[in-house]
């Protein structure tokens, strides 16, 4: 049986914050990917879904997700989203 996609909660601020990364000429394509990754879980789209639409692999996916769901304690709040 697959295991369940982490639920990825974003909040406006969070979500307005990945935009930016992912629009800004100077972000790395890698923090661009992530940002992208995490948009799509934010939106509850499956990771087979988003590893289909940005052509990456479904692992790749699930790593990313899971980071962004657990690194997510308080004391993570007053860092912006690329230092997390």
């Amino acid at each position: 049986m697959p295991k369940r996609a982490t639920l990825v909660r974003l909040r406006e601020e969070e979500r307005a914050a990945f935009l930016q990364v992912t629009k800004r000429r100077k972000s790395g394509q890698q923090l661009v990917l992530r940002a992208r990754i995490v948009l799509a879980a934010g939106k509850g789209k499956s990771n087979v879904t988003i590893a289909q639409e940005l052509s990456m692999s479904v692992e790749t996916v699930c790593l990313w997700r899971d980071r962004w769901a657990t690194g997510q304690p308080s004391d993570l709040k007053d860092r912006g989203v690329e230092e997390r």
